[in-house]
């Protein structure tokens, strides 16, 4: 199979990529042609790891630089980029297969939602035209730049269990070294008044203190997702505003096989008038404001919090 890039008119074409925009709910990239490259390079990666031949691992490289060339084009659509690959030269079966199919997980996922789900007809068409295991391997590469991370996406999830309960595919290597599969957003209210800045924070465990965090749904902002927590797990309430990325902290999760990269990006919240708080969730055992002569020595849910707590109160100083 030839080289893409090689390609002048395709190469001519990916260049344009970069002047195409994404929704920032579904990607953090910047451009179409740097959601591609990511995507190219983590699915070579993910190839690699479950033991793919060097074949497919350029066919799977070659398909993340392809599979969005119809964005030029200015539609989503699959078909349009078979038409791009097409007025390329582009003829390799296998790859166009894949093209076509490689964003089945939404349509069929918001199917099975309305209670429409992909028949067994679908899934053998589907069989006879792609290798299920590269399409679910590129499935988690095309959500490499996921703000919530593949494990966060509920399509890819759905397809990717629909796969393997029709045993379709065996397990996968899908988690890599240094790659967060999962992405959650939390929050570190900050407030002022005479006494100096103050931060919210939160019991839900016996072990300490922590800001309030969570997932980051599927079509949701990082900064939309960090608000909400902070609304369900202390209770704030009243009109709340993001100021700015406070960090972001890594821990791993399961162990074995099922070890994974979660990944946790804090942001500053504001109260927009004065601070308010609600009942107590029931979730959380307790929730308290915290001074920074308190910092060093309030227990923690983990020690990495202890620097962003700090700074969290920085931040109020230089704006209380």
């Amino acid at each position: 199979m030839e080289d893409l890039l090689k390609n002048e008119r395709f190469a001519a074409a990916y260049a344009r990529l970069g002047r195409v925009s994404l929704n920032p709910r579904r990607h953090s990239a910047l451009d179409a042609r740097a959601h591609s490259d990511a995507v190219a390079g983590m699915a070579a990666r993910l190839a690699r790891a479950n033991g793919c031949s060097p074949a497919e691992v350029a066919l799977l490289t070659h398909l993340g630089h392809a599979h969005d060339i119809g964005k030029i084009t200015g539609t989503a659509r699959p078909e349009r980029s078979l038409d791009v690959l097409a007025e390329c030269g582009v003829t390799d079966s296998t790859l166009l297969g894949l093209v076509k199919w490689h964003d089945t997980g939404l349509p069929w996922y918001r199917a099975t939602l309305r209670g429409q789900a992909p028949s067994q007809k679908a899934w053998r068409r589907l069989m006879e035209e792609v290798d299920v295991r590269l399409l679910c391997l590129f499935m988690v590469a095309d959500r490499v730049d996921a703000p919530g991370g593949w494990r966060r996406n509920a399509p890819t999830t759905w397809f990717l269990a629909e796969a393997k309960a029709r045993r379709l595919i065996d397990d996968l290597v899908l988690d890599l070294e240094g790659c967060p599969s999962e992405i959650c957003a939390g929050a570190a209210l900050v407030t002022s008044d005479d006494a100096g800045p103050a931060v919210l924070v939160i019991r839900t465990r016996s072990n300490g203190w922590e800001l309030p965090k969570g997932g980051i749904e599927w079509d949701e902002l990082p900064e939309e997702a960090a608000l909400r927590e902070l609304r369900k797990e202390s209770g704030a309430a009243g009109e709340l505003g993001v100021s700015a990325e406070l960090g972001r902290l890594e821990y791993f999760l399961g162990e074995g096989s099922e070890r994974r990269l979660k990944q946790v990006r804090y942001y500053v919240a504001r109260p927009l008038g004065e601070p308010t708080l609600g009942d107590l969730p029931k979730r959380t055992r307790e929730r308290r404001w915290l001074r920074m002569g308190e910092v060093d020595s309030v227990p923690l849910v983990s020690e990495q919090l202890r620097p962003l707590l700090r700074k969290a109160l920085d931040s109020g100083a230089t704006n209380g």
